[in-house]
This record gives structure tokens, C-alpha cells and sequence, in this order.
């Protein structure tokens, strides 16, 4: 019999566990969440030619004086990548709106103090 693999949907859950400011590239890092079974930590979120990328947990190692980099974690199936790169995505544009509501609350309170 044939391994067939079939399209499920994945739950996945995501959590910003902390946006940066500043002018590096790296913006975020998230955990998630998988299937309720798996939990992945230190995904980076990072923006380049305002392109946001996702950059899954690695281990560096040095090879012939040379470092090297291997994802510790990563998805197998391109429906599995799309999926976690999306939900990450989304989690971090509505951090980053949430993050911008607040400031604005902030700010809109300090005014009315003065």
C-alpha cells in the first residue's frame, strides 16, 4: 500500500513573544504552536526591502573556519511552510497594530494631561 499524504489543515497558533525596535532587520520572535503537540520557539520575523521573512529556530556551527547555519526546526511540505509562514506573518502585522493602538492611546492621553 501507498504512503499517500493528504491535505489537512494544520492548527497552528502563534504567539509574538517580542517586537524590536530599532534599525535592525530582525523585528520579532514568535513561538507556535502546532496541532496542539508541538511548540516551536525563537522563530524570527525579519524585514528586508519591506518584505517580512520568517526564519525558523537554527543552530551555528563552524565547518573548516567557515560558520555554518541548520534549521533546528522546519516544515517538511510546502502546504505546511505556507501555512506557518502565514499564521506568523498575520500574528506579527496584528502585533504591530496593536503595538501602534496603544502608542496612539499613550499618546493621546499624555495630551490631555497637558
Amino acid at each position: 500500500m501507498a504512503n499517500k499524504q493528504t491535505k489537512n489543515p494544520i492548527d497552528i497558533k502563534v504567539k509574538i513573544d517580542k517586537l524590536l525596535d530599532g534599525d535592525s532587520s530582525t523585528k520579532a520572535f514568535a513561538s507556535a504552536t502546532i496541532g496542539g503537540a508541538f511548540a516551536v520557539h525563537d522563530i524570527r520575523i525579519t524585514e528586508k526591502d519591506d518584505k517580512v521573512m520568517v526564519n525558523m529556530p537554527f543552530r551555528s556551527y563552524k565547518s573548516g573556519g567557515e560558520t555554518k547555519y541548520v534549521d533546528t526546526f522546519h516544515p517538511i511540505t510546502a502546504d505546511a511552510r505556507t501555512a506557518l509562514y502565514d499564521a506568523v506573518k498575520e500574528a506579527y502585522e496584528q502585533a504591530l497594530e496593536e503595538d501602534m493602538a496603544n502608542l496612539e492611546r499613550e499618546g493621546s492621553a499624555m495630551s490631555q494631561q497637558m
